[in-house]
């Protein structure tokens, strides 16, 4: 039977740690733990349910598991402004280590990192002699190289959003993710070929076949007196796709796992110790002080102490969210508001760029009480019964929202509550106000669509029709782009499309107005649904970036509804320039959090009275 993962903060009391402890079932036990580590920024993302599937198949195998975050990254204590990051990170492993160890009784230990996370991994081990061998997935091997990659990888979105590169000498941006100056010389400074000794007595080696690491690896690390095995193996790309698309690489995970237990063969399976007492045990609650550097993405924030608490809940599927409040207060402050943060697509509940994080945090210290949640089957929650993980538009998203709502209500007393949602999050925000879910307001950003249907492609959707037809609205007045129409460099059969699709829905317009008119029911008609929230006395906030498809969808078929709602301060819109559709750049994401703070600070008007 398999035992449920326990999540846990851990390690020094003021900087607590994020993980995730999973037991191996009763009787399966083999007396030896594996502590998985991370890989950085927009990768760790990617893998998060890999990482996930790693650990529960090791626990299933009888190995004691431990996936946690870095100091400054994912759900744990700190930024990424902070000072001496590596430095940081690799304690942060020797803390994980130390914390399986004593919390599981194990008496082997294995160290397993994916990336940047394989080569801390390594760097750690060298300051050990309890590590009894090491799996590195696709590892870092020179963090020189790494840096240029990262700048590189920055380059090229910038160049498929027609942005200009804007170097900044303090920190490197790379896909939502910073590295300070300071940060990026430390990891100049790593090369694994170069190590004083051999990083573990047995490294496994698990080799992207489609990229190999640097060759050089394996004899140096051999030289060193390591034994060493190298495979190369499938998988690693369709693993770091965007975590919506991301598919769990059956190849790398049943490489690592053969290779652990092959280990371990041989070896009498040792009944796991009790427990030994901890001078900083595993919690389910750490108040967070205020960090040593200014984090940029909040600014100036007051000196106040956030507490965070681990929750799981819900009935059908037992969903999981980190509440974060003030320090001291176990019910909503009088006059602050509390907010349900919904996943963006299928990033689980740190949000894209690590950017609920930053804006549960931020709240909390403005008085706020927030839940950043997983729907189920997304993140770290489960999936209900019979259903699929990973899937973004769920069925059953809009219960899972319910029980957030329920819960801050019931266990902290709120009585303002707000949904907030990026993507398919902001869709989940509105259909839940249209649904009357017992919420005061629902902010949406940068929506995708305003009506799915279960199996709906996604080849060409109405956003991408919006997304098309404001680009050629802009280009109309464009020479260089009448210049291509005339000589032939425009695809015209995906011009006809667009248009005769964009013709479809305004044709569909007057159509409404009419059925509306003599009181006939519309599927699928925004303008009615706007209607009827505005009734139930719950406000609509929208916040678009600059461009995005969702505020050409709102104009569209919201029509004239949408101003007028606005003039009765039922609706409002703000739009953010200059960003893209996760906010990827650090002003936007700055700028969004200035937005939706000042959002969730101020009065619904006509709330609906809430018990």
């Amino acid at each position: 039977m398999a035992v449920s993962p326990e999540p846990i903060f851990f390690g020094p009391t003021e900087r607590a740690l994020f993980g995730w402890l999973h037991r191996p079932p009763p009787g399966r036990a083999l007396g030896a733990g594996l502590v998985i580590c991370n890989p950085f920024g927009n990768e760790a993302l990617c893998a998060h349910r890999t990482i996930r599937h790693l650990s529960a198949r090791a626990a299933d195998a009888g190995f004691a598991v431990l996936r946690f975050d870095y100091d400054g990254t994912g759900d744990s204590a700190g930024h990424s402004f902070e000072a001496e990051r590596p430095a940081a990170w690799i304690a942060s492993i020797h803390s994980a280590a130390d914390t399986l160890k004593e919390t599981a009784g194990v008496g082997r230990l294995y160290l397993a990192g994916f990336r940047l996370g394989a080569t801390l991994a390594a760097l750690a081990r060298v300051a050990r002699s309890d590590v009894r061998g090491l799996v590195a997935i696709a590892p870092v091997v020179s963090g020189g190289a790494y840096v240029r990659e990262l700048g590189l990888l920055q380059r090229a979105l910038d160049a498929r959003r027609d942005v200009l590169h804007r170097g900044n000498p303090n920190y490197l941006e790379s896909a939502g993710f910073l590295l300070t100056a300071q940060t990026q010389a430390s990891l100049k400074e790593i090369n694994l070929t170069r190590l004083p000794r051999a990083p573990c007595e047995r490294v496994l080696i698990l080799d992207r076949a489609e990229m190999p690491v640097d060759l050089a690896l394996v004899p140096a690390l051999r030289a060193l007196g390591g034994a060493v095995d190298r495979v190369a193996v499938r998988g690693y790309t369709e693993m770091m796709l965007d975590p919506h698309e991301s598919v769990v690489p059956e190849q790398i995970l049943a490489a690592a796992l053969r290779w652990l237990e092959n280990q371990e063969r041989g070896t009498a399976p040792l009944t796991p110790g009790p427990p030994a007492a901890l001078a900083a045990a595993p919690r389910s609650r750490a108040t967070l002080d205020s960090p040593a550097a200014v984090d940029p993405a909040t600014g100036t924030e007051p000196r106040v102490a956030v507490e965070e608490t681990l929750v799981q809940f819900g009935g059908a599927a037992l969903l999981f969210g980190v509440v974060s409040a003030p320090a001291g207060s176990d019910r909503v402050p009088n006059g602050a508001s509390a907010v349900v943060l919904l996943n963006a697509g299928a990033v689980h509940h740190v949000g894209p760029n690590r950017l609920y994080v930053a804006l549960a945090r931020h709240l909390a210290r403005l008085g706020h009480t927030v839940l950043r949640m997983d729907i189920a089957g997304i993140g770290d929650s489960e999936p209900r019964a019979g259903e699929p993980d990973n899937t973004v538009y769920s069925r059953t998203a809009l219960p899972d929202a319910r029980e957030g709502l329920d819960f801050l209500r019931r266990e902290y007393g709120a009585r303002d509550v707000r949904a907030v949602g990026l993507c398919s999050g902001a869709y989940h925000a509105f259909k839940g106000a249209v649904a009357r879910l017992p919420l005061d307001a629902a902010v949406i950003v940068n929506p995708l669509t305003f009506f799915w249907k279960e199996g709906m492609s996604l080849a060409y959707p109405k956003h991408r029709v919006a997304t098309d037809i404001m680009r050629y609205r802009t280009n109309a007045f464009s020479v260089a782009s009448w210049r291509k129409l005339l000589s032939g460099d425009v695809d015209l059969r995906q011009l006809s499309q667009v248009l005769s699709r964009h013709l479809l829905s305004a044709a569909a317009v007057p159509i409404h107005a009419a059925a509306r008119a003599f009181g006939l029911p519309l599927p699928d008609d925004l303008r009615t649904e706007l209607k009827q929230v505005a009734g139930a006395g719950i406000g609509l906030q929208f916040v678009f970036s600059d461009g995005d498809p969702g505020f050409e969808l709102l104009r569209q078929q919201g029509g004239g509804s949408v101003p007028r709602m606005q003039a009765r301060d039922e609706l409002t819109v703000s739009v953010i320039p200059e960003a893209d559709h996760t906010f990827t750049d650090l002003k936007a994401r700055a700028e969004l959090i200035d937005v939706l703070t000042r959002k969730i600070q101020a009065p619904v008007r006509g709330a609906q009275a809430t018990p």
